[in-house]
């Protein structure tokens, strides 16, 4: 029996992904829940398991190809017979060997895939283009019937993002060549290229190609600034009376929770304190109505290498303690890093921290995360000489910046909203408990 694998639908407001990675090929055996695909989103990246134990007989789209939802992305053969064998051109799909046909197939249908091909086809083309590669045409400025003219790599010649990139590379290193010239070298293009950017252009530059996640990020952050008229507040907090106490009951907490104990979940109970203070913090802009929040949905910026970064949230933060709040953004950043974040866990959020810090920066002026009204940044943690009863001591200091949208927050409420973080910091009580 042939099982057709779908493309998830990561979200109610998930449209389509983008397949970033292939983990199995045709001819590999995979196990039922093994994790065959990875797929990125505008919201998450996730890893995707096989829906059955098999071989893998068909893959119908090439990496970088964006697939609506719900549509066939491969064929597993639970029979576990020979009936696909190993593609001889890279990514391209492989046609399925002959195999009786009292054979059952699960499917939705053979054609499903066609009606997708013509909606995002353009109406003056024959050819099927997915989203990412008529979007990367049209950054370049390649006409349709310059486009036309290229032969791709992908099943029935498909053109993928890599030959596209490729032919951008060749066109920019030879301007003056006929566009159909780089067509041929394209289509003997079988295994992705060992740089998919291609190499140094003659003028010593190289076309590097956003990811979905940094178009995303991108997009995000444009909007965001068209949006909101951004202010920025700083605060200088003194935080030794927190770094005494975690210095004194950090293992313990290691060892009673199993993961290390680290200085964000301190602001994280002070921004939730202070953002039940201070409600209109916590709130969204529709046109003119304010829209306050009742829960506190604190999103923590979580850093992917180099790569981007993405912003899980802490849901109902006001009804976890210390320790709840420690648990959750452990939990979060873990799942972010290996990809096993659902689309729920990076929604709804009301209020973001960003924390720059931890890489050695001082001072940093986030944008907000709309429709957020606020973002708060943590600065690193550094021992400063400051004067305290006029004499000199040498103190634990940060610098907390808080970004604000001025049609909701002004300058008083934003410093009254630091004032009260950095009180609540500066008075931590040493002997509390965990």
């Amino acid at each position: 029996m042939k099982v057709e694998m779908l493309m998830p639908q990561m979200g109610e407001s998930i449209a389509e992904a983008t397949i970033s990675k292939w983990r199995k090929k045709p001819g590999d055996t995979v196990a039922k829940d093994e994790v065959i695909l990875e797929i990125s989103t505008d919201k998450v990246d996730s890893e995707i398991p096989a829906p059955a134990a098999g071989v893998i007989a068909e893959l119908l789209f090439n990496e970088g190809d964006v697939v609506p939802v719900k549509t066939k992305i491969a064929i597993i053969d639970t029979a576990g017979g020979a009936a696909a064998a190993p593609s001889t051109s890279g990514n391209a799909a492989v046609k399925e060997a002959p195999a009786p046909k009292a054979a059952p197939v699960v499917e939705v249908a053979p054609a499903r895939v066609e009606p997708v091909a013509a909606a995002a086809a353009s109406a003056q083309s024959a050819k099927f283009y997915s989203p990412l590669v008529k979007s990367l045409a049209e950054k370049h400025g390649i006409p349709l019937a310059e486009l036309d003219a290229l032969t791709g790599s992908g099943q029935g010649g498909r053109l993928t993002k890599e030959d596209l990139l490729k032919y951008v590379d060749t066109r920019s290193a030879q301007p003056a060549a006929a566009p159909q010239a780089p067509a041929a070298p394209a289509a003997k293009a079988a295994p992705a290229a060992a740089t998919p950017t291609g190499d140094w252009g003659a003028d010593g530059t190289r076309v590097v190609m956003m990811d979905a996640m940094r178009q995303a990020i991108a997009d995000h952050m444009v909007r965001s600034k068209q949006t909101s008229p951004h202010v920025y507040s700083i605060q200088e907090v003194d935080v030794t009376n927190i770094a005494n106490w975690r210095a004194k009951n950090k293992s313990a907490f290691e060892k009673a929770e199993g993961f290390s104990l680290s200085f964000t979940p301190f602001f994280l109970e002070a921004t939730v304190k202070a953002l039940e203070a201070f409600p209109y913090v916590n709130c969204s802009l529709e046109g003119k109505k304010i829209i306050l929040k009742k829960h506190v949905n604190l999103g923590c910026a979580v850093a992917l290498g180099n790569t981007g970064l993405i912003v899980p949230v802490i849901k109902k933060a006001e009804e976890k303690n210390f320790v709840g709040i420690a648990r959750s953004l452990n939990d979060l950043a873990q799942r972010a890093r290996n990809k096993k974040l659902v689309p729920d866990d990076v929604a709804g959020g009301t209020f973001t921290v960003t924390n720059p810090g931890v890489f050695g920066t001082i001072i940093g002026t986030p944008i907000i995360n709309q429709p957020q009204v606020a973002i708060l940044c943590l600065g690193a943690i550094k021992k400063r000489p400051v004067v305290i009863d006029d004499m000199i001591a040498i103190r634990q200091m940060c610098y907390l910046t808080l970004s604000y949208d001025h049609r909701i927050v002004d300058g008083s409420l934003g410093g009254q909203f630091l004032a009260f973080i950095r009180d609540y910091l500066e008075n931590w009580d040493q002997n509390r408990t965990l």
